[in-house]
């Protein structure tokens, strides 16, 4: 969508729009010089720059314009192992308009496609990840630019897991139903576990300390 005014102000303004070919017809405009400014193009990035044209009579002219797609960005989530990981979420904001926010969660595939975005940077925060992952706390910068697709790649850690067997002091032999009390470095209870028939005793899904 255009906007079309004579520059010695003799006639105008006028909105125009684009036919499904992209084209307009400005022969019934009046001869003589004129300014276009575009008002809207859904799905690309304004140019913001005034045009000046010069329609003259009994002449055919073309005056091109074009546009840049606006940016995207694509996130790829994966396990310290390298494969792709689910049903971890991130909120995407510009960052010098942050409470405009979009949030996604990663799909089967690990992928998140954010489309139509405005050129700029902006702030990429993990804000929930699988319960036996360790979510990633720090706050990514990214560059959109017109006409691209920007790429990142973010890993998590899986948590650590605590096997405990217990044998007899003696015999060597492993010892079922003895209850362990798991505490942190600071002093808070963590869980309690007991050893099976195999003598062993897991505790899954820890924070790293």
């Amino acid at each position: 969508r255009f906007k079309l005014e004579a520059v010695d102000g003799s006639w105008g303004p006028v909105e125009m729009t684009t036919l499904e070919d992209g084209t307009i017809d400005l022969s019934k405009l009046p001869t003589g010089a004129a300014v276009v400014t575009e008002l809207d193009c859904p799905g690309y990035v304004i140019d913001d720059a005034q045009r000046i044209i010069e329609l003259k009579p009994n002449e055919d002219a073309q005056f091109v314009f074009t546009n840049s797609r606006l940016p995207s960005l694509h996130l790829l989530k994966t396990s310290s192992d390298g494969s792709p990981l689910a049903g971890v979420s991130f909120r995407l904001a510009k960052i010098e308009d942050g409470s405009h926010y979009l949030d996604r969660t990663t799909s089967a595939t690990g992928e998140i496609l954010w489309e139509g975005l405005e050129p700029g940077v902006y702030s990429l925060v993990e804000t929930a990840t699988k319960n036996d992952h360790i979510i990633d706390l720090k706050e990514h910068h990214v560059e959109l630019f017109p006409g691209k697709t920007s790429e990142i790649v973010l890993e998590n850690h899986k948590r650590p897991n605590l096997t405990v067997y217990k044998r007899d002091a003696d015999t060597g032999e492993l010892v079922p139903n003895t209850i362990f009390t798991v505490r942190a470095a600071d002093g808070h209870s963590v869980d309690e576990i007991k050893t099976g028939p195999d003598g062993k005793a897991e505790l899954k899904n820890l924070l790293p300390g």
